[in-house]
């Protein structure tokens, strides 16, 4: 998962911090005592800490529910039987499910002596089949040990497509008025029976006018607002709501009802489809109509409106989707990546429903979603003077800006004048949740004009004939500029549907291994076009099923990424483990594992493209200032065979000679892809290591890790007889100083 500590960073320096190292890789240059915290016990074995490995699966950026998690998992007897051994591991009930295609998407209920990141890592192991401890080295120095023939790992969880928390998304709130310095948009209450077009300033700096002359106003076109509900009893939106859906309550909203539960959700509404009558404010898309679907909602114990879960949210898309909605207005979101919300996009992608998202109100350089996630249009914020807000989120994946600052829209009943308590029904906003309607509406527009038209199509044409402004050309403050509404409305449609990608990330031992590729999950995957990075995914468990997120091509079909919804052209493919990659490469920070590609993607065509990660390792132990008798020993524990030594050698390095007395070195040295006795490493696992001390007198020894370019040293002197793991697998052990957060060992792709 692409976690929070790198989350918010990856806009303009994403691929440098990709590619770059990490503070926690500094060599300790002064030598200390590895002392044993207890006499060493011969027994102990390696346990994966399924803590360890549910933490680096949360992003810091959101909060979450802190007793339920989020599963995807295949509609079929495979995925129901995954859902079944998950439920017997870490839960009590399946709260909620929605379909997505051929997915199911369920949040469950924990148990209770279970936390989020205990869950979340037991499901991990679980599915990675890596629940049984690993047997303890040898105590005598010479022992035989197992010599079998290496043969493919255990039969992994199939039929389930990711785990993750029940994110909390923060309400979208309007941000504090700002300084326009426009006094016609002056005052803020208005008689109702008035015509306040005049106040409405982003109409006109998007040519509205012009539009509406063309003839096309959005007629016939539904338009989902996918937020707090809305009221349909505004005079500017009677008859303009249609029947909606609160999700949480499983709940029809009724036509021209008031379902607003904050406000927010109508003054969207107002933006996209108010009535033009000459009274009130009028929409851009006045004639097409707005299906309320609440996804923040007041309930106990909540006095506010607040999300109301992963799951009823995907519900929520899904009917919109399948009861005629054409366009998804998104005007919320948040910094976490979502498996699960990235399926519900892809389920409306799939099903030709353009889908709209606001930037964010950030003001920072941030991967904000559902925004940033492939095929969604992204909407920054400009003001007045046709500057962009300084609130608006910035990003390389940014598609266009619109007005965003002092709109003008319509706000539910019960809101009252300050001061006065008079009836309010209209209100200044700041936002880009404001922002967003205008596209979402523009949309709509270009549906009722070409009613085929497909979501590439539709995001095409409004990002090509927008108005350059900031910096020359695309900038990642306002993306391809401020929407023009009319030339949408007059350009022609692209004449292609555009491209998909399809990324299966692989390790390239694999081949030589098992004779055929092994694709690699939780891989963060960056497509770059024309020097910038234009979108990020990643690969989960197995791979989504026919949702525009199709299913991984190998057994057991793991790592996938799929982009829909791309232009045409030539990307660079920039694909990378380690802090981007939570639950299999996280052990070791060393361990950065990157690849790059290069794809050519014609009008049309959905390519698959393997990208091969190979891990390169060499572990080298030396000592100084022994004796004679000095017996010291690198051990590295290889995948399929256990605990090796130069005097013992595995099936995956090569050793050095074994060597003792006052000064030694050992080596460790990983075969490439190919290379080995039986074709090259083994892939896609951990290689824990040790030191082990078998007497004599006592003597410093240096440790250094050499990963994919990146080295580290350690330094420590040894007195006592004992092994001296690099990690702690359980007390009572010794441990080296400085190994780096207590992970178990360099994990090799």
């Amino acid at each position: 998962m692409i976690k929070a500590r790198v989350l918010a960073v990856f806009g303009v320096l994403g691929l440098s911090l990709l590619l770059a190292g990490c503070a926690g890789l500094l060599p300790n240059p002064a030598p200390k005592e590895a002392v044993p915290l207890a006499p060493a016990d011969p027994t102990a074995v390696l346990s994966l800490d399924p803590r360890v490995l549910g933490e680096a699966m949360i992003e810091l950026a959101e909060d979450y529910r802190p007793d339920r998690i989020v599963v995807g998992y295949l509609k079929n007897e495979t995925g129901r039987e995954a859902l079944r051994k998950v439920l017997s591991l870490v839960g009590q009930r399946v709260v909620a499910e929605v379909e997505l295609g051929e997915i199911v998407v369920a949040e469950i209920d924990l148990k209770d002596t279970l936390d989020v990141p205990e869950a979340l890592g037991l499901v991990a192991l679980l599915v990675r089949g890596a629940l049984d401890p690993i047997p303890a080295p040898p105590e005598t120095k010479g022992a035989p040990m197992p010599r079998v023939r290496p043969k493919q790992r255990g039969q992994p969880l199939e039929g389930l497509v990711f785990a993750e928390p029940d994110y909390i998304y923060p309400p979208p709130e309007p941000i504090p008025e700002q300084d326009s310095g426009i006094t016609s948009l002056e005052p803020k209450v208005y008689d109702p029976n008035a015509n306040l077009r005049p106040y409405q300033w982003a109409l006109d700096a998007i040519n509205a006018e012009a539009a509406w002359a063309t003839g096309y106003t959005g007629q016939g076109i539904t338009v989902a607002v996918i937020d707090t509900g809305v009221d349909g009893t505004h005079p500017d939106l009677v008859g303009q709501v249609v029947n909606g859906y609160a999700p949480r309550t499983a709940t029809v909203l009724l036509a021209g009802t008031n379902s607003d539960h904050d406000n927010h959700g109508t003054h969207v509404a107002g933006i996209i489809a108010a009535k033009n009558d000459g009274k009130g404010i009028v929409g851009l898309a006045y004639n097409a109509k707005i299906m309320p679907i609440r996804i923040f909602e007041i309930y106990p114990p909540y006095t506010t409106a607040t999300f109301i879960g992963t799951v009823p949210t995907l519900q929520g898309m899904k009917w919109a989707v399948d009861n005629g909605a054409k366009v998804l207005n998104n005007s919320w979101g948040g910094s976490a990546y979502s498996q699960a919300i990235k399926a519900g996009i892809d389920y409306a992608l799939a099903r030709n429903v353009v889908v709209v998202a606001s930037a964010g109100n950030s003001r920072n350089t941030i991967w904000f979603r559902p925004a940033s996630i492939a095929g969604v249009i992204s909407v920054a914020a400009m003001d007045p003077h046709f500057r962009k807000a300084d609130f608006s989120t910035m990003g390389s994946w940014l598609s266009v800006t619109a007005p965003g600052v002092r709109i003008l829209s319509c706000v539910r009943a019960q809101t009252t004048q300050a001061g006065t308590g008079l009836p309010l029904r209209y209100d200044y906003y700041d936002g880009t949740s404001m922002s967003g309607p205008y596209v979402a509406a523009l949309a709509a527009m270009i549906l009722e004009k070409y009613p085929n038209a497909t979501p590439y199509q539709v995001k095409k044409l409004i990002e090509s004939t927008a108005k350059d402004i900031g910096a020359p050309g695309f900038d990642p403050h306002n993306g391809h500029g401020l929407i023009q509404a009319d030339k949408a409305l007059t350009a022609p449609l692209p004449p292609n549907d555009g491209a998909a990608l399809r990324v299966h990330v692989v390790t390239a031992s694999s081949i030589h291994l098992w004779n055929q590729w092994l694709p690699t999950v939780f891989m963060d995957i960056t497509l770059r076009k024309d020097g910038r990075i234009i979108e990020r995914g990643q690969t989960d468990y197995e791979g989504f099923v026919n949702i525009g997120f199709p299913r991984g091509d190998y057994p057991p079909y793991w790592g996938l990424g799929y982009f829909p919804v791309l232009e045409p052209g030539t990307y660079e493919v920039i694909v990378g483990g380690d802090e981007c990659t939570p639950v299999w490469s996280n052990y070791r920070t060393a361990n950065r594992v990157t690849a790059k590609t290069t794809v050519t993607l014609n009008p049309g065509e959905v390519k698959t493209i393997n990208v091969q990660v190979n891990t390169t390792l060499e572990v080298t132990l030396s000592w100084t200032g022994g004796g004679a008798d000095t017996n010291i020993d690198l051990a590295v524990y290889e995948p399929g065979v256990g605990w090796t030594f130069a005097w013992a050698p595995g099936f995956w390095g090569e050793w050095s000679a074994d060597a003792s007395g006052e000064t030694g070195t050992e080596k460790y040295t990983l075969y490439p892809p190919g290379q080995g006795p039986y074709g090259g490493h083994y892939d896609d696992e951990v290689y824990p290591l040790a030191v082990r001390f078998w007497g004599g007198t006592p003597a410093t020894v240096t440790v250094t890790v050499k990963q994919n370019t990146v080295t580290e040293t350690y330094t420590f002197t040894l007195t006592a007889p004992g092994w001296y793991y690099a990690y702690t697998p359980g007390p009572p052990v010794s441990r080296w100083p400085g190994w780096w957060n207590n992970y178990a060992g360099p994990w090799v792709f």
